[in-house]
């Protein structure tokens, strides 16, 4: 997964609010690109403040999470077909243990990031009314990345719904991952191995069913 992590840090903070405060009549107005462009802006900010230490980072951008992410979107399709087969409160459960698998997963390369910036190419209308931002992030050493935003519209505003780091996609990764346990285990297996991954704060890929 490591051709996902500069874009899946910058995922990590693109779905929560920046530092800056933005009404929110301002950001009804957004165009997605302008969304994308302020967020990513919020997200370098972070990452680039020398005063704040690892956890203190982490911290902020956790406490922002839910606020720019379409979240039950999110879960729904990175548990496709299998979604239907979990109950109401396994559906919440695996909401909050995605949240912290993916906090834990990227959370902890996130001071190896910070010097980069972003330019916004251009987008795209989706299906669905969703939309795609193009951007490259431009790193200090090593070539530019190809990172594309895929939003949808939240009653008046835009959240994010996935995000592509060179041609890899984070919802079908996560998808291909854990379509395996829940076809071999089910629900309750699924959120067994996450809730041990959490608790370990391993930054592993999920064992398969039959192991761990």
């Amino acid at each position: 997964m490591k051709r996902l992590v500069p874009a899946l840090l910058l995922l990590l903070a693109t779905v929560l609010p920046g530092t800056g405060a933005t009404t929110a009549a301002a950001a009804s107005q957004e165009t997605p690109e302008q969304f994308v462009q302020r967020t990513s802006n919020d997200v370098l900010a972070v990452l680039n403040d020398r005063s704040l230490a690892h956890d203190a980072k982490i911290e902020r951008l956790q406490a922002m999470l839910d606020a720019r992410s379409d979240f039950d979107s999110i879960a729904k399709l990175v548990l496709a077909q299998h979604y239907r087969t979990f109950s109401d409160a396994q559906k919440k459960d695996f909401e909050v243990l995605l949240h912290r698998y993916l906090t834990n997963t990227y959370g902890k390369q996130i001071d190896d990031y910070g010097s980069e910036t972003v330019t916004v190419r251009g987008g795209r209308p989706e299906a669905r009314g969703d939309y795609t931002v193009q951007t490259l992030l431009h790193r200090p050493t090593g070539a530019d990345l190809s990172v594309d935003y895929r939003l949808r519209k939240v009653g008046d505003e835009w959240r994010l719904l996935d995000v592509i780091g060179e041609g890899v996609s984070l919802v079908s990764n996560l998808r291909s991952q854990f379509g395996e346990v829940l076809s071999q285990g089910g629900p309750e297996r699924l959120l067994k191995l996450l809730r041990e991954k959490n608790a370990s704060g391993s930054a592993a890929e999920l064992p398969k069913a039959g192991k761990g």
